[in-house]
């Protein structure tokens, strides 16, 4: 996943007053995809954050069953795990481009539920990043829709702490 700009430049030695949140919501401004699904981040931590897709007739995959498609809640779940380990990483920031992403589809989503997703940055190399992922229909968190496991390649930027330009 490639940030833009901005998103780097909100890691700044000047401006310590920001959030794992606050560069996630940046990191989703930045990412075309993600604005176009409507991704919103719901709560970022130190080994987990949780992302939502809000369901939409565009993103529907059958229209006889009115279920979304696995192309977008695959999307989304790539998204909150490259978000995972950017706040496994915060403060420092890095570009983490997808190696390898396994997931399983379990079932459908209900027609006009949106859907969650937990991504949790459990182990770090020096060069890669290992990420758990469970989606589900928005209040229904007991039945998982998607269960994944993906790596990220840690791309280290040497001026992360410095304003872009600067």
């Amino acid at each position: 996943m490639f940030i833009v700009k901005e998103a780097l430049a909100a890691v700044t030695d000047s401006s310590p007053t920001f959030t794992r949140l606050d560069i996630c919501n940046r990191f989703l401004e930045s990412v075309r995809h993600s604005k176009v699904l409507g991704m919103e981040v719901l709560s970022a931590e130190e080994m987990c954050v949780r992302a939502r897709l809000p369901w939409r007739e565009d993103l529907v995959g059958n229209p006889d069953t009115g279920v979304m498609h696995g192309g977008a809640i695959f999307a989304m779940m790539d998204q909150a795990g490259g978000m995972a380990v950017t706040c496994r990483t915060f403060p420092a920031f890095e570009i983490t481009p997808t190696i390898d992403f396994r997931v399983d589809h379990l079932r459908g989503p209900a027609k006009g539920a949106a859907v969650v997703c937990e991504a949790s940055c459990y182990r770090l190399t020096n060069h890669v990043a290992f990420v758990r992922l469970t989606s589900w229909e928005e209040g229904n968190d007991e039945e998982p829709i998607a269960t994944g496991l993906a790596t990220y390649t840690r791309m280290k930027i040497d001026n992360a702490g410095k304003v872009v330009g600067q």
